[in-house]
């Protein structure tokens, strides 16, 4: 099913990644990964004293898409979105789409996925994990679970503001905020931000489970391709937005597709 409003944003949107990446790195001087860790570190401290989370999350969407690094996740997020969006009709009406099947174990499989990737499951999540970092005195977990709290806002502000402004009607048709995926932007944010504090050891799993919430949309006939792969690429990039300067790797990781599948490709970023 195309959308006009969906294809103009996306094109407009790869435009604007494309471009702004390429003034961005005419810019950008010779800073090493030591001195944007200094730089975090001087505005979000590492420590037991208790940083200003509003100060923060202001900050937070402030750099959301003036960083080299979202821009060229954003640009190739908009691409792979918008190469999706052709098969957009093709899967509501395959045997992917468990609820033609329902009780079948292709839908009992992903049923979970509707309640790990939920926004409550997730905020959840990033609380607990804040409050028991607290609790035991563990300023590294603490500021992960600060992390979590920051790009669970970060990205359900983008989400939901994008949501209402495009309007796309759900596969299913129960309600008309369809594009992009809340489920799938949450849960990938939340492995971005696992993945940047502690590697692939735990991010790669994160990134499994995220990939699996954004299957089970498409499996519950919630969502299109097209809204999976762009709701992962806003949950990439809050993920990223709020641990700037946090991990060595200059990989960046973004939604791609492919005929006959979907998945993620790590891109080198100069």
């Amino acid at each position: 099913m195309s959308h006009p409003r969906i294809v103009r944003g996306l094109l407009l949107a790869s435009l604007f990644a494309v471009s702004a990446a390429a003034e961005e790195r005419r810019r950008e001087d010779d800073e090493t990964e030591d001195t944007r860790l200094e730089q975090r570190n001087a505005v979000f401290p590492v420590d037991e004293n208790e940083p200003n989370l509003a100060r923060q999350i202001g900050l937070d969407f402030k750099n959301v898409f003036t960083t080299k690094e979202n821009l060229y996740v954003l640009g190739a997020g908009a691409g792979a979105s918008l190469f999706g969006h052709q098969f957009d009709a093709d899967i509501p009406s395959s045997r992917f789409n468990g609820e033609l099947y329902e009780g079948g174990a292709l839908d009992r499989t992903f049923d979970s996925g509707n309640v790990v990737g939920g926004a409550l499951f997730q905020a959840g999540a990033a609380v607990a994990t804040f409050a028991v970092g607290k609790a035991t005195h563990d300023p590294e977990l603490a500021n992960v679970g600060r992390d979590l709290i920051r790009a669970q806002i970060v990205t359900q502000g983008l989400t939901q503001a994008i949501k209402y402004s495009v309007g796309r009607t759900r596969p299913d048709e129960s309600g008309n905020n369809s594009f992009p995926s809340g489920h799938s932007a949450s849960a990938f944010a939340t492995a971005t931000v696992l993945q940047r504090h502690y590697g692939w050891k735990i991010g790669g799993p994160a990134y499994a489970v995220a990939g699996f919430v954004a299957a089970s949309r498409l499996s519950e006939n919630k969502h299109y391709l097209s809204d999976v792969i762009f709701g992962a690429t806003i949950g990439i990039i809050g993920g990223r937005t709020v641990t700037l300067g946090i991990g060595g790797s200059r990989f960046a990781l973004s939604p791609m597709f492919v005929p006959g599948g979907a998945g993620v490709q790590l891109s080198l970023v100069h």
